[in-house]
C-alpha cells in the first residue's frame, strides 16, 4: 500500500515526494543565470583582449616588415589568426611571426597567451600549415610560448615540406643544436629572452637568419654579423643598420 501511494504521489507531482529528488525551480533558474553570466563575462574578456588594435596602417619603405602575431587587425593586436594572415598578405607583407602554445596530446594552437588560446578566432597548427601551403612566397617565424623544442618537433613532423620556409625563434644558446637538427632555416636569435652577457660571441660564431633587438635600446644596434630585426614598431622607423622590423600596423610602401 505504501509503495502504491508513493507511485500515485509521484505521478501527480506531489511536492512532498518531489522535493527530495529534484531541486526547486528557482534554484535551477539561478544556476542557469550564473552559467549564462559567467559565459558572457568570459567571452567579453576574450573579445576585448589586446584591443583596440591598429587605428591606421602606415607605409614603411626600405625595410623587411615582419607581421607581429600575423599582423594587427583594426580591432585587435596579436590575433594570430587566418584572417590576420589574409589581411597582412593582401597589404604586401610576406614574413609572419606567430605565437604558438602546445596543448595536451600534442595539439598546437596559436595565441600570444592562454586567453588567446581560448579565442575561437584563433587557429590550430593545421590551419596555419594549410595557409602557408597555399602561399608559397610567405615565410614564418615561430614564437613558441610553451617548450620550444617540443613544439618545433611537432611542427617539423606535421609540415616537413615547410621547414625551409620556417625560421624558429631560439631563446637560449643551449637550444641551438636541437633547433638546427630539426631541419628548419637557421633560427632567429630572440635576444629579448636571453640574458647571457656572452651572447654576441655566440651569435657571431653560429649561423642565424637574423637576431632581434629592441628599438628603444639606448646602446643602439649591436655589432652582430647577421641581419637585425628590430621589435616592435608601429610608426615609421629611422634605425640605420636595421634589416627588418617586427610590426603590428606598418605596411610595405
Amino acid at each position: 500500500m505504501v509503495a502504491l501511494l508513493d507511485r500515485i504521489r509521484a505521478k501527480k507531482g506531489d511536492p512532498a515526494r518531489i522535493g527530495s529528488a529534484a531541486a526547486p525551480p528557482w534554484r535551477v533558474w539561478v544556476l542557469f543565470a550564473i552559467v549564462v553570466f559567467a559565459s558572457l563575462n568570459a567571452w567579453n574578456r576574450i573579445s576585448q583582449h589586446h584591443s583596440p588594435g591598429c587605428p591606421a596602417y602606415r607605409p614603411a619603405p626600405g625595410l623587411v616588415l615582419v607581421a607581429h602575431g600575423a599582423g594587427g587587425m583594426p580591432d585587435r593586436m596579436y590575433p594570430n589568426s587566418i584572417s590576420a594572415l589574409d589581411r597582412s598578405y593582401a597589404d604586401g607583407l610576406r614574413v609572419f611571426e606567430m605565437d604558438f602554445h602546445e596543448l595536451p596530446f600534442g595539439q598546437i594552437r596559436t595565441g600570444h597567451d592562454m586567453i588567446d588560446v581560448l579565442d575561437p578566432r584563433g587557429a590550430w597548427l593545421s590551419d596555419v600549415i594549410a595557409w602557408f601551403r597555399r602561399h608559397p612566397d610567405a615565410r614564418l617565424i615561430t614564437d613558441m610560448k610553451t617548450d620550444n623544442i617540443s613544439g618545433l618537433t611537432i611542427i617539423a613532423r606535421e609540415a616537413p615540406d615547410l621547414r625551409r620556409r620556417i625560421a624558429p625563434f631560439m631563446y637560449q644558446e643551449s637550444e641551438y643544436a636541437a633547433v638546427r637538427a630539426l631541419g628548419f632555416l637557421p633560427p632567429v636569435f630572440a635576444l629579448f629572452a636571453n640574458h647571457d652577457p656572452d651572447w654576441l660571441a655566440f651569435a657571431n660564431s653560429h649561423a642565424f637568419t637574423a637576431v632581434t633587438w629592441r628599438h628603444d635600446d639606448p646602446g643602439g644596434l649591436p655589432p652582430v654579423h647577421h641581419p637585425i630585426i628590430v621589435h616592435t614598431l608601429d610608426s615609421a622607423p629611422n634605425i640605420p643598420g636595421a634589416w627588418g622590423v617586427i610590426t603590428n600596423c606598418l605596411t610595405p610602401a
